[in-house]
């Protein structure tokens, strides 16, 4: 049907910028889905990651995807411990956007100090994407001209280090700036027990 149609034509999009540097988030999805266990638990809250993942795993059993009810963000991270520790014989993967993640990242400090073993992705563009979309529909809505989003709906500068960030909390983690990159932490992460 038209469903099937509209998610092929994605997935080839998806592969037309495989090997694009910055990453696009469809390939880490891709590889990352062909490795997990039927059994996997994902949190998503990876915002504008999000159509990639839910293309390249799209939820199919009740109880085995959760995501952000009401438009707040922080929940991700948090949530997934929640989950995990409500499932804990299930491998539990939370996906949160780079901004939600700044919300509650101490929540992996939490998980390293309880032992929860939940997996980690931060999906990383460097701005609150989702706020730039809405503000640019807004600015449609009212007649405001576009013109350069406030400082606040950019995370650029100071660089964030998400993995520098989890390895102060106890956290292993590994920074993916290259496709080639993609095998070696999903196995890393799928195999590391924590």
């Amino acid at each position: 049907g038209a469903g099937a149609a509209k998610r092929a034509a994605e997935l080839e999009a998806d592969r037309k910028v495989w090997d694009a540097v910055p990453m696009r988030s469809g390939r880490f999805m891709d590889e990352l889905a062909a490795r997990l266990s039927e059994h996997a638990i994902i949190f998503d809250e990876a915002l504008t990651s999000s159509p990639a993942l839910t293309r390249h795993m799209p939820p199919s059993q009740p109880g085995h995807f959760f995501q952000n009810r009401g438009g707040s963000l922080g929940v991700g991270f948090p949530g997934a411990i929640g989950v995990k520790l409500a499932n804990p014989g299930k491998p539990v993967i939370a996906f949160s956007g780079d901004g939600g993640s700044m919300y509650t990242i101490q929540a992996l400090w939490t998980a390293a100090r309880h032992g929860v073993d939940v997996k980690f992705v931060v999906c990383n563009n460097a701005s609150y994407q989702y706020l730039q979309w809405n503000i640019t529909q807004y600015w449609k809505e009212t007649g405001v001209a576009p013109h350069p989003y406030p400082l606040s709906f950019d995370l650029s500068y100071p660089a964030l280090r998400f993995d520098a960030m989890a390895r102060s909390m106890g956290v292993q983690s590994v920074r993916v700036e290259q496709p080639s990159e993609i095998a070696g932490a999903i196995a890393a992460m799928l195999s590391h027990d924590g």
